[in-house]
């Protein structure tokens, strides 16, 4: 009699998995992953909607995993090409940031390539690739050294004030990451934009983002979140202030001074700068207080709303900072009948200027956490 799921990963893929390298922390288990695209702003969808296998890296002395890899499981006379739909549909939804997909009914398996679109299997399922054959995969494909200190942020923990960041947040850090790691190995300016739907605690993973970087040591100087409105500014200002404390601070104007001086990590408006001002005051307050690359790394939040003239100015006279764009959900972020020549300018000049979206978030796992 075959067996069943269950029955198959404890006798046929679990050891197969053990004598490959896949051991605590390289493999979790049954990772929740319960979101599917049922809406502009996703929800989740009727049962528990577990990954099997998270298959990671991670280096001597590193602090936290890096998933890349997802394997699904089936029962023994199941036909693995079966899992491969499931699979790649987390893939689609940036599940985990996962680079390769795998499902095996213990005896075959099957691969999807993110990098390069491709499916190929069945293959024994003794031949699967080892931890250290998986770990070289990743670093060949994403041309990052995993033992390179400068690829350190990728295993930085997030902050003690949210120290559990939901699987698309974690997908999202790092993604940008990853997408820094490479400018700087080429020797290009780092440039992300990070396309967040509504829900996804856009707040929550700038402050995580940030908190890695500082982890790094890429924070020699401050960092500036940017926003065009002051409850964006308030909301910012909560979430950055549980992870840094008074080193994260409100830019405004106290006894002639800039309140945030000193700080790790600025919060402004476009209006607190001086970017909404006519030009013969324009950026006023940004060119008194803040001369050229004052800063270690910029967050623009909700680009897609904001005049490129405007916050550019800021990018502008920062060019070696790390510059980071936060956008809306994609159906927002493309363009669409009927859509504002000045809205479509901004489309145009976030993609030019920030290059394609490292990560796209469709399916927040709830709501109401930015």
């Amino acid at each position: 009699m075959s067996k069943n799921e269950a029955e198959t990963r404890y006798e046929l893929i679990d050891p197969v998995l053990r004598d490959k390298g896949y051991r605590h922390p390289y493999i979790k288990l049954e990772t929740p992953a319960p979101v599917e695209p049922t809406g502009p702003k996703g929800r989740r969808r009727p049962g528990p909607g577990k990954t099997d296998y998270l298959l990671c890296v991670e280096t001597p002395g590193a602090l936290k995993a890096l998933p890349i890899a997802i394997l699904e499981a089936k029962k023994e006379d199941e036909d693995p090409l079966k899992g491969m739909q499931q699979a790649k549909g987390y893939s689609d939804c940036e599940r985990f940031d996962a680079k390769y997909i795998f499902s095996t009914n213990g005896h075959r398996y099957a691969k999807f390539n993110r990098f390069t679109g491709e499916q190929t299997g069945p293959f024994p399922f003794s031949d699967f690739p080892d931890h250290k054959t998986m770990t070289g995969c990743y670093a060949r494909h994403m041309g990052i050294n995993v033992d390179d200190p400068s690829a350190s942020m990728l295993f930085k923990p997030d902050s003690p004030a949210y120290p559990e960041s939901r699987y698309y947040q974690d997908a999202a850090i790092r993604a940008a990451f990853e997408k820094i790691i490479g400018s700087e190995q080429a020797g290009e300016a780092a440039r992300v934009l990070l396309a967040l739907a509504t829900g996804s605690g856009k707040t929550v993973i700038a402050a995580n983002l940030l908190w890695r970087l500082h982890e790094a040591e890429k924070l020699p100087k401050p960092a500036l979140f940017l926003c065009d409105r002051d409850e964006l500014r308030e909301q910012a200002y909560t979430k950055l202030k549980a992870v840094f404390g008074d080193n994260a601070r409100i830019v405004a104007t106290k006894q002639g001074a800039n309140a945030a001086k000193n700080a790790r990590v600025h919060i402004a408006t476009y209006q607190t700068l001086g970017l909404d001002d006519d030009d013969e005051g324009f950026a006023s307050f940004l060119t008194e207080h803040y001369p050229p690359d004052s800063f270690s790394v910029i967050v623009i939040d909700e680009c897609h709303r904001s005049a490129w003239g405007k916050w550019s100015e800021v990018l502008k006279r920062n060019p070696k900072a790390i510059q980071i764009g936060l956008t809306a959900t994609p159906r927002k972020l493309m363009e669409a009948k009927g859509q504002p020549e000045e809205d479509a300018e901004i489309t145009a000049n976030n993609y030019q200027y920030f290059g394609e979206v490292a990560v796209l978030l469709r399916n927040p796992e709830a709501q109401g956490h930015d």
